[in-house]
């Protein structure tokens, strides 16, 4: 039998939350754990999920919102994980490495 359209989306999407859900919790988590090491007081995490990339986690929202897209096929609703990631790019992405930068000068110069 043919497999409908609608199913291969439905397992991209999936994929996507899963992804995006995953990037996002365990990037979080890995921070977390990090950070309860006192050699690691006053550092910038570079370790685990957080080498790949800045700021993973909010990475991993862009790509979960977008898996819900794709989930529901609510095409309209786009413009949500768009927004989300020219957000972080244009705005909270520039203050907030404005401010690590300030708090961990160097080292966040280097990563």
């Amino acid at each position: 039998p043919r497999v409908p359209d609608e199913q291969w989306s439905d397992w991209v999407g999936l994929v996507l939350v899963l992804v995006g859900s995953f990037l996002n919790t365990a990037s979080e988590v890995q921070r977390k754990w990090w950070k309860t090491h006192e050699e690691n007081r006053g550092h910038c995490c570079t370790v685990g999920l957080w080498r790949l990339a800045m700021h993973i986690n909010y990475f991993g929202d862009v790509v979960l919102f977008s898996g819900w897209v794709v989930v529901t096929a609510a095409w309209w609703m786009a413009w949500l994980p768009v927004l989300m990631a020219y957000n972080f790019a244009f705005h909270q992405g520039p203050e907030l490495d404005e401010y690590l930068a300030k708090r961990y000068g160097d080292e966040f110069d280097k990563w």
